[in-house]
């Protein structure tokens, strides 16, 4: 969940954070990097527009919060979020408002603490979102599994980062969606990485999913499996400033 917008801060100011040896991404020696190593949770809000898909209006707004955990050993996020897309083509108008709501959890591990595999995480978790209009609510829990790489770029094998991100990508399942069975890989990208004691972040993220039409009659299955073979996909993406405290 996250351009550097704040001066850098020491290992040495806060317990949770400390100088670490890493890999130097481009040439294979080590260099300092200050980073969190203790399990704390740390929470955020994030805030901005959305592109959005799938029969929804093109724009909308989201905000979300939640907690971060980043630790030498695993990656924890768990956070909700609100956005204001509403449905204009999906043969049920007028639809004039909308929303939707959306949890997420997931726990990822890093794969080796040193060495050149050191930005290496995998994991799992799930995600429930519920699409609510004018004249229907619907929605559904997805599990997703991936995982990632943390990122840094420095000048010279023994000097601090000048840049770091954090490059992560899911696959959210069609889990309990029987409506619309929504499912696909799930990109993002936060700059600086996470893993430096920052407070703020640039995130983005991108998701294209295939889905079904809409399934209105679960107990009539001619309908169901008509509407299960009409397939589409679609894409989404929001982008946020994110403040961590």
């Amino acid at each position: 969940m996250v351009l550097p917008l704040a001066g850098l801060a020491y290992a040495q100011d806060a317990p949770e954070a400390r100088t670490i040896r890493s890999n130097d991404e481009r040439g294979g020696g080590d260099a300092l990097e200050e980073v969190l190593t203790l399990p704390i949770p740390h929470p955020f809000l994030l805030l901005g527009p959305s592109l959005m898909g799938g029969g929804y209006a093109p724009f909308a707004y989201r905000v979300e919060g939640g907690i971060d955990v980043e630790s030498s050993y695993a990656i924890v996020r768990a956070s909700g979020a609100y956005d204001n897309g509403r449905k204009v083509n999906d043969n049920d108008q007028p639809n004039s408002n909308g929303h939707d709501r959306y949890l997420d959890g997931a726990a990822y591990f890093r794969l080796n603490r040193t060495g050149r595999f050191q930005g290496l995480y995998f994991g799992a978790g799930y995600t429930w979102s519920q699409l609510s209009t004018t004249n229907y609510t619907k929605g559904g829990g997805r599990y997703q599994v991936g995982g990632g790489y943390d990122l840094f770029l420095r000048s010279c094998k023994e000097c601090r980062r000048d840049y770091s991100m954090r490059i992560n990508v899911d696959w959210l399942t069609a889990g309990h969606d029987w409506q619309n069975g929504s499912h696909g890989p799930k990109a993002s990208i936060t700059i600086p990485s996470p893993r430096e004691k920052r407070h703020w972040f640039y995130n983005q993220n991108v998701g294209i999913y295939r889905f079904h039409e809409t399934v209105t009659e679960p107990t009539n299955l001619p309908l169901v499996q008509l509407q299960q073979s009409q397939r589409y996909f679609d894409c989404f993406a929001d982008f946020g400033v994110l403040y961590r405290f």
